[in-house]
């Protein structure tokens, strides 16, 4: 690569002193290039030229976030709207002979390809007129909708607040080349609420030397969260198979009732050991109301497959109690650690939520509406209902999170906001 490149800077550069280089791995590439080259006595390119580094857009997706911003071609000024692809762009072509060139010798197989892609060279040259004609009739009209879309944007925008995002637009593109994080302005930030992994990592290091709950306190809230909601996925797993599954799959859905209910035995029998005798002190009216809920999901009139039903019991939790009963009992600091994972497990449920209809949404973008015949229509429908029901299971946890919240009375700010 640094030889191709020393050669092609020198190659009829006369009068030119900023260049746009592609390659696939630039991100790393052109961190010590200079340096390369001014040590190596046998590679020479003029050291005044701006190289403006590029990955070209098929690739620069395959690399981290904040590579997009900092090498894509759509942030190069100047390079337009272009992929940056030479070579994959005829891959096409050669896949009309791949397929005979298989049973070839090697020296046939070089004759074909090297005809096929002289006969690509020849007809790019001989119709390369008419394409870039065409190519500026579409770019006019895209300039012009973009121009349009672009002034209804910016008419919205205060006056102060353009000068200053021109400021530093101005200030990112002068300082790409020497400190390509420059761009990362131009990199979409989001606050994203943190998971129930994040906040279990950051609560077992608080409560690693706690005195108010026992040691492991925050595992088995954990367990118990995560019980909740593979319960959820086994009875619709359950609920889901029709008459005709095999063997195979009415196996994989009995494995996934046993190992629940294992892990539901060993979630109540270390209760005693982080709630005491608060369960068996409590009322059982809310426990037998949570365990007809979990019998209603589980139970499927209408299914005949001989699967077993699955006793679900209400996981003894500071939630089931509720907070006046929590704090009576001494488990107030119990009762804040689940609300906290609650929390977390609704960003995580909204979050899924949010991903699960964008899918959607694009199915109905992009198959649905140029479904052409019946077929496809089918076809398509059958995604469409299979996000539907990854839908219901979010949303079925959601709900979950949230009536555990209202047990543990969470106050109305925060509730406002998971309504």
């Amino acid at each position: 690569m640094d030889h191709s490149l020393a050669d092609a800077l020198q190659y009829n550069m006369q009068g030119i002193h900023h260049i746009i280089n592609f390659y696939d791995v630039n991100c790393t590439y052109m961190r010590k290039l200079r340096q390369h080259v001014g040590n190596n006595e046998f590679l020479k390119f003029p050291m005044e030229m701006e190289i403006v580094p590029g990955i070209r857009i098929w690739h620069v997706h395959g690399h981290q976030p904040q590579c997009f911003s900092r090498y894509a071609p759509l942030y190069i000024e100047g390079a337009g709207w272009i992929d940056g692809e030479v070579i994959e762009t005829l891959w096409s072509i050669l896949n009309v002979v791949s397929v005979s060139t298989c049973g070839m010798s090697s020296p046939h197989r070089q004759e074909l390809l090297d005809f096929q892609m002289n006969d690509s060279n020849f007809m790019k040259m001989i119709r390369m007129g008419r394409h870039l004609s065409a190519k500026w009739k579409n770019a006019l009209s895209a300039s012009r909708a973009a121009g349009r879309a672009f002034d209804s944007l910016d008419s919205g925008v205060p006056e102060a607040e353009r000068r200053h995002w021109m400021d530093m637009e101005h200030a990112a593109l002068n300082m790409r080349v020497d400190d390509p994080s420059a761009m990362d302005i131009f990199q979409l930030k989001t606050n994203k609420a943190a998971s129930v992994r994040t906040v279990e990592m950051d609560l077992l290091g608080q409560h690693a030397s706690s005195v108010e709950t026992p040691q492991g306190t925050v595992t088995w809230l954990a367990q118990g969260l995560a019980i909740k909601e593979s319960a959820i996925h086994v009875t619709k797993d359950k609920r889901s198979l029709k008459s005709t599954a095999t063997d195979i799959q009415k196996l994989a859905v009995l494995r996934r009732m046993d190992r629940l209910s294992s892990d539901i035995l060993k979630f109540i029998d270390a209760v005693t050991a982080y709630m005491g005798s608060a369960i068996e002190d409590h009322d059982n009216t809310t426990a037998d109301e949570a365990e007809s809920e979990w019998e209603e999901q589980n139970d499927d009139p209408h299914s005949n497959l001989p699967l077993p039903f699955i006793h679900i019991p209400a996981l003894p939790l500071p939630s089931l109690l509720g907070r006046r009963n929590s704090n009576k009992h001494g488990l107030a600091a119990l009762a804040d650690l689940e609300l906290q994972l609650c929390i977390r497990q609704a960003n995580d449920a909204l979050q899924s939520i949010c991903f699960t209809l964008v899918d959607k949404a694009v199915l109905f973008h992009t198959k649905v509406r140029p479904a052409s015949n019946q077929s496809a229509n089918t076809h398509v429908w059958g995604k469409v209902h299979q996000a539907d029901t990854v839908l219901s299971r979010h949303v079925q946890i959601y709900r979950k999170c949230r009536k555990a919240m209202v047990a543990l009375e969470a106050d109305e700010v925060l509730m406002e906001r998971y309504k």
